[in-house]
């Protein structure tokens, strides 16, 4: 009925869900390289977000929103027929809005600059539509053509943990990289649950886009994160045992 209502221009696959990832990472890395980025300093002032936040993803960004055009791809990968898990499990959500607001209200704001607030919220807008898209929007929608549910959210949330790890070259440190890693992985299980419980890829595009946003602007105003914020990776393993022992096809 879904597929029926919304015809496609070029059928699902995991190929073209992959080829999808692949080409974003492919534009992001570049506007990396050629920028020059310092991982460490990403965030620091309004230029080093506008260089290696906001114009990389941005880039990325349009490159999906051409390809998904052609393919016509968008309600599919915008929405779910169905809901699945506990009304419960909204806690989840609800815990990440509450750590975004409490971020955001710890900016200092005699470090905010004008120019600072636009490139970091072009940049959210940018990684919330982008790593969303590339990993529980497309790339799920190709996972869905070969895999039963619990396979999709294992790859895709591997794979977006995986799109972290070449961090290390530009300046991640080492030793910090599998941790961020299984963070990721984590935090990615988390959106995969968002998407699930509400139906659409739209409320995991808005909370990722605000959750990134709020933390690089406490860095660039010289505020530490509040530590709260890992509360929501226990409560994301919790919500998503809850959303697979639930899971009915998502097609």
């Amino acid at each position: 009925m879904h597929n029926d209502q919304y015809p496609a221009k070029r059928n699902p696959s995991a190929a073209i869900g992959l080829m999808l990832y692949l080409g974003y990472l492919a534009i992001f890395f570049t506007i990396w390289s050629v920028n020059g980025v310092d991982y460490l300093r990403i965030g620091e002032n309004a230029e080093t977000t506008r260089l290696w936040y906001a114009l990389p993803t941005l880039g990325g960004g349009l490159f999906l929103i051409v390809a998904i055009s052609l393919l016509g791809w968008w309600h599919r990968v915008l929405f779910d027929p169905v809901r699945v898990g506990p009304k419960w499990a909204w806690i989840l959500p609800a815990a990440v809005a509450v750590i975004i607001i409490h971020n955001f209200l710890g900016v200092r704001a005699e470090g905010l600059s004008a120019a600072l607030l636009l490139w970091s919220t072009l940049g959210g807008i940018g990684v919330g539509f982008g790593e969303e898209m590339i990993t529980r929007g497309s790339l799920i929608v190709g996972l869905r053509s070969r895999y039963s549910e619990g396979r999709v959210w294992l790859i895709s949330s591997l794979l977006f943990s995986a799109l972290h790890v070449p961090n290390v070259i530009y300046g991640l440190p080492a030793t910090a990289m599998p941790i961020q890693v299984v963070l990721t992985f984590i935090m990615g299980s988390g959106f995969y649950v968002m998407r699930r419980l509400s139906g659409t890829l739209i409320l995991p595009m808005v909370l990722h886009g605000l959750w990134d946003s709020s933390l690089f602007l406490n860095v660039a105003t010289g505020v530490e994160p509040s530590v709260t914020q890992f509360a929501v990776y226990p409560l994301a393993l919790v919500c998503l045992i809850a959303v697979l022992t639930r899971n009915r096809p998502a097609q």
